[in-house]
């Protein structure tokens, strides 16, 4: 049985805490207070953004605004900002790219549009609901979708109607709308233009107000037509001026507009949809009227302190958040550290995340930063907490630099007991600010949590059952190893040593049931960590996806061939050959994603065997069937899937017949600079913030309000 992990984690602190005693003195390092440059009062949050293949890509075809204190409406370009209007309290406006788009179903019904929207509804969350004034008759098209080409388009098309969702009383056939439109005007003002589009839909023709940028200020016109291409748009220009259009004319490409259709997602609530052209060199900024945020429905319904700004890039839509540059990092922090840790955590993570987000610059081209991991995770007002809030304020203005500069405060999770030296193991080149290779109390998440037993089944299977549910049951396998009895009915075994949602049991163990102990290990964690057995052709996968060369299957063995000075693996070998993926921290992802390479490979069906002649032999499983004699000198097959070998010294171990890796190990993340859990660990032990950005930030600076 391995030590508890709470014996293990202060044993690990009281180490760490002696040799931090003989490092750093007790009193406060100073903060170099200079003017140069200075902290910006706002940062640019990519909430959705496309930078192209290979790029960061983070896409959505809608954008769904709403708050609680109304919004009001700008449109930005490069020259001004031009208010042209506002969305009322509790209202939602809808922002998509004005291309190509499946109309599912044009009813009069709205019963029949409401139920064609709840199908598309249960896949997409690009389906709309869009009302106009259509010979005489108010017309509800549904629609789903803002694809690129008339292709995706159909092929989407095709998909709802074999789905059922055009259902209902049509009043024309299904077909693709396009963004090819003409266009008359301009009005004085928007409820004109609105006024017009429905005087010209009496006639039957498709017509919708639309804003047009003009010397700085917004014009209103109409859009008459949705068209594929530009063919069909001669005669509709000759029909439009029929129906009394004046100064009829066919936009040139290129120009900026926006194409406001009414929404009626809902019986007794009408919307706008604002519909932006592909390639639009202007946008629409929304602000909010009052002191409430804006919820965006795409982001798992977050609201956002701030401004949205809604533009396109790179035939994607694309949403960012303007907004306080420390309010922005009152989200950040909340989301990056527990509510509960302890205030000097809470600061040092408040000045690493400032850092951070300053030396990025515009690193996303029309963004600071963007709101995952990719940068460092934001999740809007929903994720601040007093605590946080506090660490944020307490710190105003201080950033980390070396010889003057900004550094890259790059941070993880959890360095797993060790921080990595970035030279050698992860990403490569010299930065002389990250402590390379320095013990840090990373312990605390499997602090408080159950052990769990690796059993081994009478089915012959195997996984993880929690140790809360076996007792000892007193009693030996024939092998020697410990026989646990399960506890009360419904035990579950679980494939690694956690519960996840969702995920179904291996199997459920009824009180009495015995099982074979196989080993103890603590529960799955940010700090240690077992994931589940993978076959050789998943590794093979997913290691040539970074594989610089190829590896030509099929796998047979793969093992650790090089490791760092904090223990983290560089290399691996297939075949008996190095893998190049690249920097070493892209070998977490080469592996299938684990946690990350501070980590060991434990292959499953390779057994060394002594023959009658007294010599060993190493066998690899393929998958084929193992032979075993027994003491009585018969040969047995071992048909199923799971083999148990007994070692050297007596314990059991769980192979498998065919060839597979198990890989564990310690840590979440590439390990470079701060460890927010060790930070967690020196803040209990009683230092303060400086301390613990100078400990894992070497030769740094703390600066205040400026720097350079």
């Amino acid at each position: 049985m391995i030590p508890s992990a709470t014996g293990k984690t202060r044993s690990a602190r009281l180490l760490l805490f002696a040799f931090l005693s003989a490092v750093l003195a007790l009193s406060s390092s100073p903060i170099v207070v200079r003017a140069a440059s200075a902290i910006p009062d706002t940062i640019r949050v990519a909430l959705f953004l496309n930078l192209g293949a290979g790029k960061y890509q983070a896409i959505t075809q809608t954008a769904m605004l709403s708050s609680e204190g109304g919004m009001n409406l700008v449109w930005r370009d490069a020259q001004t900002s031009t208010p042209f209007g506002s969305v009322p309290a509790g209202q939602t406006a809808v922002f998509t790219m004005d291309v190509y788009r499946a109309l599912v179903l044009e009813t009069a019904d709205y019963k029949a549009a409401s139920a064609s929207l709840k199908k598309i509804q249960a896949s997409s969350n690009a389906g709309a609901i869009i009302q106009l004034a259509k010979s005489g008759n108010t017309v509800y098209q549904v629609t789903e979708g803002a694809y690129s080409s008339v292709a995706g388009a159909s092929a989407a098309l095709a998909k709802w109607t074999s789905a059922g969702a055009g259902a209902g009383p049509a009043l024309s056939k299904a077909r693709v709308l396009g963004p090819w439109a003409v266009e008359t005007g301009s009005y004085a003002s928007l409820a004109e233009a609105q006024a017009a589009a429905d005087r010209l839909g009496s006639s039957g023709l498709e017509a919708f107000a639309a804003l047009k940028p003009l010397g700085g200020a917004v014009q209103y016109v109409v859009r008459i037509g949705q068209e594929q291409d530009a063919s069909k748009l001669g005669a509709l220009r000759q029909t439009a001026a029929a129906a009394g259009a004046a100064n009829v004319r066919v936009p040139e490409a290129g120009e900026s507009y926006a194409t406001l259709r009414q929404t009626a997602m809902q019986a007794d609530s009408a919307g706008t949809m604002y519909a932006l052209p592909a390639g639009a060199s202007s946008a629409i900024r929304a602000e909010p009227a009052g002191a409430e945020g804006i919820l965006l429905s795409e982001r798992s319904k977050r609201t956002y302190r701030g401004s949205m700004e809604i533009g396109t890039l790179n035939q994607s839509l694309s949403v960012v958040n303007e907004v306080g540059f420390e309010q922005y990092l009152y989200s950040v922090v909340g989301v990056e550290v527990g509510a509960s840790w302890p205030l000097e955590a809470q600061k040092a993570q408040a000045v690493a995340a400032r850092t951070y987000a300053l030396f990025a610059g515009m690193g996303f081209q029309i963004a600071n930063v963007v709101d995952t991991t990719v940068s460092q995770a934001y999740y809007g007002i929903g994720s601040e907490n007093p605590n946080s809030t506090a660490g944020v304020d307490a710190t105003a203005g201080e950033v980390l630099t070396y010889g003057g500069k900004l550094i890259n405060a790059v941070f993880s999770a959890n360095a797993g007991g060790i921080t990595a030296d970035n030279n050698l193991e992860i990403w490569g080149g010299e930065n002389a600010y990250y402590a390379p290779a320095v013990k840090s109390p990373d312990e605390g998440p499997q602090q408080g949590k159950l052990d769990w037993h690796h059993v081994a089944l009478s089915s012959g299977a195997n996984g993880y059952v929690r140790s809360d549910l076996v007792e000892d049951s007193g009693r030996k396998h024939d092998s020697g190893a410990k026989l646990l009895k399960v506890i009360g009915d419904g035990a579950a075994v679980r494939p690694k040593p956690r519960i996840v949602d969702k995920e179904e049991p291996l199997a459920r163990l009824n009180a009495g049931e015995l099982v074979v102990e196989l080993k103890r290990v603590p529960e799955y964690n940010d700090f240690s960590w077992i994931e589940a057995p993978m076959t050789a052709d998943q590794l093979l996968e997913a290691l040539n996806k970074r594989a610089k060369t190829p590896i030509a299957g099929p796998l047979r063995t793969l093992e650790v061939s090089k490791r760092g000075p904090s223990g983290r693996v560089t290399e691996v070998k297939a075949n008996g050959t190095a893998v190049n993926v690249g920097v070493g921290d892209n070998l977490r992802s080469a592996l299938g994603g684990v946690k990350s390479t501070l980590f060991s490979i434990e292959e499953t069906g390779r057994f060394t065997i002594i023959g009658g002649d007294g010599k060993t032999r190493e066998v690899a499983g393929q998958g084929g069937t193992l032979q075993v004699v027994g003491a009585d000198g018969k040969a047995r097959a071992l048909t199923g899937p799971n083999v148990y070998v007994m070692d050297g010294d007596g314990g059991l171990r769980a192979g498998t017949t065919a060839l597979g890796f198990v890989i564990s190990g310690n840590g979440y993340g590439h390990g470079v600079g701060m460890s927010q859990w060790g930070a967690r660990g020196l803040a209990e032990q009683g230092y303060d913030y400086q301390y613990i950005l100078q400990y894992y930030y070497q030769n740094a600076t703390i600066e205040k309000d400026a720097w350079g």
